[in-house]
């Protein structure tokens, strides 16, 4: 009986590292995204639909998240890890490194996550941001960053409450 218990322990462990892992599936997505935006045809069906896939994904793994038992700021945290890691990489890439002693590999590594996000949802807020409605510089860039993190956020925590909701 002991061993029972000890290996069911161990695969909720494993359930909640693959949970964790699953967090960063938006990185190799918007990786994705930008390596299909040149190609004509695919790079636009590519704009559109990978960001609607990843949200559909985020939805559900917040659901999945309600059933590890973690409450729900651990949850929307645990879940969100490696938005907030991306926008902290951003941060330090872009507005603390110059341009000279920037990372090209990391500053563009931290842009994936947000490149999962719907641009076409998250970049009109954006660029509210600048003094001229017609550039994107440094202010709207980091605008998107910050509004694409909330909206995976928000999309989260609608899945891990309605995950919630089917469990009570």
């Amino acid at each position: 009986m002991k061993h029972e218990a000890a290996k069911a322990g161990r695969g909720r462990r494993m359930k909640k590292v693959i949970l964790v892992l699953l967090t960063f599936v938006p990185i190799p997505a918007g990786y994705l995204v930008n390596l299909f935006l040149p190609v004509p045809m695919v790079g636009a069906l590519a704009y559109y639909v990978i960001p609607l896939i990843v949200l559909a994904f985020w939805f559900w793994l917040g659901g999945c998240y309600a059933k590890t038992g973690w409450g729900a700021v651990r949850s929307v945290l645990t879940g969100s890890v490696s938005g907030i890691l991306s926008l902290a990489l951003y941060l330090w890439q872009f507005w603390i490194q110059s341009d000279e002693t920037r990372n090209l590999a990391l500053a563009g590594l931290s842009q994936m996550y947000a490149s999962a996000a719907p641009a076409y949802l998250t970049a009109r807020l954006a660029i509210l941001f600048e003094a001229r409605p017609d550039y994107a510089g440094k202010a709207a860039m980091t605008a998107l960053q910050v509004i694409s993190l909330i909206l995976m956020m928000a999309v989260f925590t609608a899945g891990y409450l309605r995950g919630r909701e089917r469990i009570a």
